[in-house]
């Protein structure tokens, strides 16, 4: 029986909640002031403990332990993320349930400018090794980034380019890794040196894995059991085995390889007055496609009308063993700067990217099945104050202008055009023991499509009302009314979008989405203890999702976006104790719990809303070592909407060990293992859920030194 999360395992979980995995090691730089993490994405340049939402700040040396690949999948288990899992090249995260356009992935502010939010197959244009930190705002952020962060923000501070001068003749770090599930290296550097007040740097990266290793079938076994009726009901049984020993994998996921390489060189000019810095960086990608043959199977069949039945199944097992492969390369350029002010307003911080990105999706014959295309230009200007006294805030304004097309027999959307622009001001109040904080921001935007131009204008704001009843304790209550204008996925899509295994069909006529959300959040400490929880609700007006139709279009089932209210519920609580010595090592605890749920107004669920779960760990410092074990316990998610199948729950237990033995040189040796028990497990946020698991048993050895 799989296992599932009872009553006892999360009355444990509460008990002995922790924020371990949600916050910074003490010893990354440079986004600390006394040992406290600033919230570089907040505008109010605001500590991680005076936030008054739900925030994660992730620092440099813990980016390194947690490093899991991409984005997603690396912070995949902080309380209330999770990932869209389309195999180990593509993912993107999922917060509290939303993901897509409602979650914004950000590259130091600014958009990454790739294609990940239109199909879950399309990787994020970042890199999580070299990031200096990463930060997550729960619930909504459309304030300060707009409506494509009704559900959230992740920003990566990549930190490519310099902000500070160099300690010495050089800095940088060298990061060796490999891992065993995938055969799978992965090689980071980064040097830095000056010359008078200009800071020079090159970064690199390569990460590179074969096909990866599953501890059974790749297709679910409630997949394959509703496959097997539905041949029952068409085909005899002899050609249905048939086709299953073709098609299953088994033991190893087919396609599911990558290769992502990252090239950057930055120089930045670091004086008194701030900074100004510009940086390019080039970005290349090839993996398979995981699950994509099941796609294909549609195509197939049409193919046999013209052709008979020994051809097709020559050309079918061709193409299996061929796959289908994604090639990726994107050219970025920053240009960044920050400058101290006299006057009220006494900092001015400005960023500039534009971006030149483009893929091909390449079939099993070597046939180009669609290219996309995303080429833009954003930029965003802020002025704040910070002054002696109770007040602080921020103004800004923002602007985006991009074109995405997809060309090729497999495009599912026409070329579309999008101008963005945005004015947006947040003001705090603090007075010691209470304070209250505002903020509101004006858009525009416009999509040019073949078919229609369309205007949406939006108005978003949010008030918040914090308390500190006592020294080591901060609570906050936050109300927001947020609106989104649909994409131009959304709006424009008319086609077979085979990543999806759907035909999509989009509204011109969407109107915008609008969002009542409240958030509590409360934070607490102690001398051994500290926790941090936090309860949510969203009520949408006019949620756009993509619903089924009941037709058919080229074997393909049709969905089509449209609007229904919709309603978000959830919390996360979180907690670490400190145990005490034993054994001659100082022990800790930690543990985490999340939940959310959402439903149509009109009855049903929302699709890949992820299911109740927890993580457990324990921890052991002793010299130079240290040590982790964990467990990650996932509940069953039944609750689905009308097209999806219920996933089952999942155990996974991870141990590792750290050793720095040259810790003036600031070497550290990791070596670990995830999932040690080689379990089955399937992320209910994804797609391919019932086609691709996770990964198996997976052994990590890495060595990270600085210098």
């Amino acid at each position: 029986m799989r296992p599932r999360l009872t009553a006892a395992t999360s009355l444990i979980a509460l008990i002995a909640a922790s924020p371990a995995l949600a916050e910074a090691n003490s010893e990354a730089q440079p986004f600390r002031t006394d040992d406290v993490i600033i919230v570089s994405s907040s505008p109010l340049n605001l500590t991680s403990d005076e936030v008054v939402g739900s925030v994660s700040a992730i620092g440099e040396d813990e980016i390194f332990s947690l490093f899991n690949g991409n984005i997603a999948d690396t912070l995949n288990g902080i309380p209330g993320i999770s990932t869209s899992y389309f195999g180990p090249a593509s993912g993107r995260p999922v917060i509290r349930g939303l993901g897509e356009d409602r979650v914004a992935v950000l590259i130091n502010g600014l958009t990454a400018m790739d294609a990940s939010a239109s199909s879950p197959d399309h990787a994020v244009a970042g890199e999580v090794l070299g990031a200096r930190q990463i930060e997550v705002l729960r619930g909504p952020a459309a304030i300060a980034y707009g409506g494509n962060a009704i559900g959230g923000v992740v920003n990566i501070l990549d930190g490519r380019i310099p902000t500070e001068p160099v300690d010495g003749t050089f800095d940088g770090f060298l990061y060796l890794g490999a891992t065993s599930v995938d055969e799978g290296t992965q090689a980071a550097g980064r040097v830095a040196f000056g010359s008078g007040p200009f800071v020079f740097q090159l970064d690199a990266l390569r990460r590179e894995a074969e096909n990866f290793d599953i501890p059974g079938f790749a297709e679910s076994a409630a997949f394959r059991a509703a496959e097997e009726d539905e041949h029952d009901d068409d085909h005899d049984d002899d050609h249905d085995d048939d086709h299953e020993d073709e098609e299953e994998d088994f033991e190893t996921v087919s396609d599911s390889f990558y290769t992502f390489e990252t090239l950057s060189g930055a120089v930045s000019l670091i004086e008194d007055w701030g900074f100004v810095g510009v940086a390019v960086k080039s970005t290349d990608a090839e993996y398979g496609l995981p699950g994509h043959s099941h796609a294909h199977e549609h195509e197939d069949d049409d193919h046999d009308e013209d052709h008979d039945d020994a051809h097709d199944e020559d050309h079918d097992h061709e193409e299996e063993e061929e796959g289908a492969l994604l090639v990726m390369e994107q050219t970025r350029i920053d240009l960044r700067g920050e400058v101290n002010l006299d006057g009220f307003f006494n900092r001015l911080r400005w960023s500039l990217a534009y971006g030149d990105y483009e893929h091909s999706e390449i079939e099993g014959g070597g046939e180009i099945g669609v290219t996309f295309s995303r080429d833009g230009i954003e930029g965003r200007i802020e002025v704040a104050h910070n002054h002696e006294g109770a007040r602080r805030g921020a103004w800004g304004v923002q602007f985006l202008n991009q074109d995405f097309q997809a060309l090729g027999e497999e495009a599912f959307i026409e070329p579309v055009g999008t101008k963005d622009w945005a004015v947006f001001a947040v003001e705090r109040w603090d007075f010691e023991s209470w304070g209250v904080e505002a903020g509101a921001r004006l858009e525009n935007r416009e999509l040019s499509g073949q078919r229609a131009v369309r205007n949406f204008d939006t108005v978003s704001a949010s008030g918040s009302l914090f308390f500190r009843p006592a020294e080591q304790a901060f609570l906050a209550a936050t109300i927001s009314r947020t609106e989104r204008a649909p994409t131009d996925t959304e709006v424009f899509s008319n086609g077979p979008h085979l990543a999806t295994e759907t035909f999509e069909i989009g509204d011109l006529n969407l109107d915008t989405e609008t969002a009542l959300s409240f958030e509590g959040t409360a934070r607490w400490s102690a001398e051994r203890w500290s926790g941090e929880a936090s309860v949510f609700h969203s009520e949408y007006d006019g949620f756009i999702g993509l619903f089924p139709t009941g037709a058919e279009e080229d074997e393909l089932d049709v969905f089509e976006y449209r609007q229904a209210d919709a309603s978000l519920t959830g919390f996360e609580v979180a907690g670490e104790l400190a145990l005490g010595e034993a054994l001659g090592a100082q022990w800790s605890a930690d543990a985490s719990l999340d939940y959310v749920q959402g439903e149509l107004d009109g009855g049903g669920d929302l699709p890949r809303i992820p299911p109740l779960s927890s993580l457990i760990g324990v921890e052991a410092e002793f010299g130079a070592w240290s040590a982790r074990g964990e467990a990650r316990l996932v509940a069953e998610q039944d609750n689905v909407s009308e097209f999806e199948l219920s996933t089952d729950g999942y155990a996974l237990f991870n141990a590792s060990v750290e050793w720095r033995p040259l810790t003036e040189n600031n070497v550290t040796v990791i070596a670990g293992v995830r999932n040690i028990t080689d379990e089955e497990a399937r992320a209910h946020t994804s797609f391919l859920k019932d086609l691709v698991p996770l990964p198996g048993r997976n052994f990590r050895l890495a060595v990270v030194a600085g210098f």
